[in-house]
């Protein structure tokens, strides 16, 4: 991993279940705690996103995880939030929506691959970045080097994320721009 560049911003990311467990079929799952160290991220994964864990066979830890924030303290019911998406999908734009509506200082993101929860969250005007975004955000302030980011798109596709080729080379080239 790279030295900090710096992040201009104040940022927030929510995460849903899906990024975590696409870093963690890559290998890459201490890149959220780099995130959160070098650039200064506040991370949120909420309560209904450890108890998926939890009831999944998943072999992650993120209990006992320090790179993590149980958010419990708000009633994510009283945000409008499409009941067709999963539990935790709900709770991480319930969270993000209410941060990003009670704070101008910060930058709040919801992290998900899941397709209808980005959609919901554009509807709802708040900010998306899925497994993609996210290793493009590392690399742009200097978390991963230009390297480590290509090495971790071409792992993509042996990866749980179905994304198309299209999607993958415009990745690509944004790191390599970078």
């Amino acid at each position: 991993m790279k030295k900090q560049k710096g992040c201009e911003k104040r940022y927030v990311f929510v995460f849903n279940t899906s990024a975590i467990i696409v870093l963690q079929e890559l290998g890459f799952v201490d890149l959220i705690d780099s995130i959160r160290r070098q650039c200064n991220v506040k991370i949120i994964i909420p309560q209904a996103v450890k108890n998926e864990f939890l009831r999944s066979s998943s072999q992650i830890d993120i209990q006992s995880n320090d790179i993590v924030e149980i958010s419990t303290e708000l009633n994510v019911h009283a945000i409008d939030v499409p009941q067709s998406l999963g539990e935790g999908e709900r709770h991480a734009i319930a969270i993000a929506y209410a941060i990003s509506k009670s704070s101008s200082e910060s930058v709040v993101f919801v992290i998900t691959d899941d397709l209808r929860a980005r959609k919901t969250c554009k509807k709802m005007d708040i900010k998306v970045l899925g497994t993609l975004g996210l290793i493009e955000f590392a690399k742009r302030y200097g978390v991963i080097t230009k390297e480590e980011a290509l090495n971790i798109l071409e792992r993509i596709p042996s990866t749980s994320l179905y994304v198309t080729q299209e999607v993958l080379e415009k990745a690509w080239g944004k790191i390599m721009s970078q």
